[in-house]
C-alpha cells in the first residue's frame, strides 16, 4: 500500500519492553514495517498506523447505486418500506481510522476488491433488516462485517488464493484459517470489536456441519454468522453471471440443510416476486448436455468426503429432490 498512498503511524509505537520504536506521523513504508516486525509491539501494527486518503464510507453510496442498477438481486432484496435506502445507509457509517485503513488495504489488494465488499455489506443489511426489525445497531455491525468479512485474507500467502490454484490439503488450511484470522484482528480493534469479529469468524459455517473453520451444527451457529453466510454466497452467485435468485432458489434445494429456513425464504420470496426463476428454468439445457455440469458437482463431492468411489448413487439422490426420479435416472446414466 505504501508504494501508492502514504502510509504513517496513527500513535507512538512501543516494543513489548516500552522501548519507543517510531513517533507517531513516522512514514511507514515496507523496509520500516520489516524492521518493526523484528520486535514484538505492545499493540498490533494494525492499530498503529492509518493508509491517508483511504477508504471512505461516502464511497459506499453511489457504489451501492450501481450495484442496485445492474443486478437485479440487490435491487430486490436491499427494497424496504419503513428503512432508509442502503446506499444512505452505508454512506453514514462511522469507520474508526484502524478500521478505515485496513479495509482500503484490502479492498486493493490483488486488485479492486471494494465491489465484492460493499454488495456483501448491501445484502447483510438487507437481510438483518428482514430478519432483526428495528436492531439499527446490529444491522449497522452486520453491514460493517460484510465490508470487513474477508480481511483475514491478508494474511495468507497470495499465491494460495490465485484462481484456478489447486490446492493440497496443509495448503488448504491456511485458506480455511482466514475466518479465524479475521476474528482475532477485529476483536480488539477500534471501530469493530466483538459483534463484528464474531460475525467474520462464522460467515462459512454452515448449520450441516459441513462449513469451516469449527463445523458448528445447527443452532451452534449464531443468527449474524448465518446472515453473513447467506450474504457472499448470493454475493458470489451475482459476481459469477445472470440469473442468481434463480440459482441461489435451484441451489438451496439442490443441497438443503445449509442455511435456516427463514434465509431461504426471504431468498425464495424475491425470486418469486422476479419472475426470474420461471425464465431461467425454461434456459436450461437439454438433460443430456448437462453431464459435464454434473460430472463437476460429482467431482467435487468426491473431494469432499462425500463419495468413496465413482459411484454417482449420491448424486443421484441430490438430483431426485429438485429434478425427480425419471430425469435423475437418466441424468446419471448419460454422466
Amino acid at each position: 500500500m505504501a508504494a501508492t498512498r502514504q502510509v504513517q503511524t496513527s500513535e507512538d509505537v512501543y516494543s513489548a519492553q516500552g522501548i519507543k520504536l517510531l513517533a507517531k506521523g513516522a512514514t511507514i513504508d515496507a523496509s520500516t514495517r520489516d524492521r518493526l516486525l523484528v520486535h514484538k509491539l505492545q499493540k498490533p501494527l494494525e492499530d498503529c498506523v492509518q493508509v491517508v486518503d483511504g477508504v471512505v464510507p461516502e464511497l459506499f453510496g453511489p457504489l451501492a447505486e450501481q450495484l442496485q442498477e445492474a443486478h437485479p438481486l440487490l435491487r430486490t432484496l436491499c427494497a424496504h418500506q419503513r428503512a432508509q435506502p442502503v446506499a444512505a445507509t452505508l454512506s453514514s457509517l462511522r469507520l474508526s481510522m484502524q478500521v478505515q485503513s485496513l479495509l482500503t488495504v484490502y479492498c486493493n489488494y490483488q486488485g479492486d476488491r471494494l465491489n465484492h465488499s460493499v454488495g456483501v455489506a448491501m445484502l447483510a443489511l438487507a437481510l438483518a433488516r428482514r430478519l432483526l426489525p428495528d436492531q439499527i445497531d446490529r444491522h449497522r455491525q452486520l453491514a460493517l462485517a460484510g465490508l470487513l468479512h474477508d480481511v483475514g485474507e491478508l494474511y495468507i500467502d497470495p499465491s494460495y488464493l490465485e484462481r484456478g490454484t489447486t490446492l493440497q490439503p496443509e495448503q488448504w488450511r491456511h485458506i480455511v484459517s482466514h475466518p479465524v484470522i479475521g476474528h482475532r484482528v477485529l476483536l480488539d480493534m477500534p471501530g469493530a470489536g466483538p459483534a463484528v469479529a464474531e460475525a467474520v469468524l462464522n460467515h462459512h459455517e454452515r448449520l450441516d456441519g459441513f462449513g469451516y473453520p469449527r463445523g458448528l451444527v445447527e443452532e451452534q451457529v449464531p443468527l449474524d454468522g448465518q446472515i453473513l453466510a447467506v450474504a457472499e454466497w448470493l454475493m458470489a452467485l451475482i459476481e459469477s453471471g445472470s440469473g442468481a435468485l434463480a440459482r441461489a432458489s435451484v441451489a438451496s434445494k439442490l443441497i438443503p440443510g445449509e442455511f435456516s429456513p427463514s434465509l431461504l425464504e426471504a431468498i425464495n420470496a424475491a425470486a418469486r416476486g422476479s419472475g426470474e426463476l420461471d425464465a431461467w428454468l425454461q434456459s436450461l439445457q437439454p438433460l443430456g448436455q448437462m453431464s459435464e455440469e454434473f460430472e463437476r458437482v460429482r467431482a467435487a463431492l468426491l473431494r469432499a468426503g462425500l463419495l468413496v468411489d465413482a459411484d454417482l448413487q449420491v448424486v443421484q439422490e441430490l438430483v431426485k429432490r429438485l429434478r425427480g426420479e425419471e430425469e435423475a435416472e437418466a441424468l446419471v446414466e448419460t454422466t
